[in-house]
């Protein structure tokens, strides 16, 4: 294996331990005087901030792209250049290569991911 890529990952499961235990410090410290008298203990909070950083880290990792006003845009200008030099070039082409981008936080999303998944392993324990 790969050294660097190697101390990226040690990295990227350093910073999610961190994450974790700051979250779970702010719940016992915090959140267990607030809710004291509420359902939920500090552990329980713990899953559900778990469950809610994985999925949100997913969404992170994911990002957004695809068709948008600028497209469209492109797509219009693309048709009216046309029209005017009689070429037949076609908007979908402008669609077929704006289809999908993604341009997500992959390090941000993956440490959430991650510590979700500590998150999720420490509530099992």
């Amino acid at each position: 294996m790969n050294k660097l890529l190697l101390k990226k990952l040690l990295l990227l499961l350093a910073l999610s331990l961190i994450v974790t235990l700051v979250i779970y410090s702010v719940n016992v410290l915090i959140l267990a005087d607030l809710l004291a008298t509420a359902y939920l203990s500090a552990k329980d909070m713990l899953f559900l901030e778990g469950l809610i950083s994985a999925l949100f880290g997913g969404m992170l990792l994911l990002g957004s792209g695809g068709i948008d006003l600028w497209t469209v845009k492109a797509a219009i200008l693309q048709s009216a250049a046309d029209a005017i030099t009689g070429e037949s070039g076609e908007p979908s082409k402008v669609f077929k290569r704006d289809a999908w981008k993604p341009t997500g936080f992959i390090r941000l999303g993956l440490v959430l991911i991650f510590s979700g998944i500590i998150m999720i392993l420490a509530y099992l324990l």
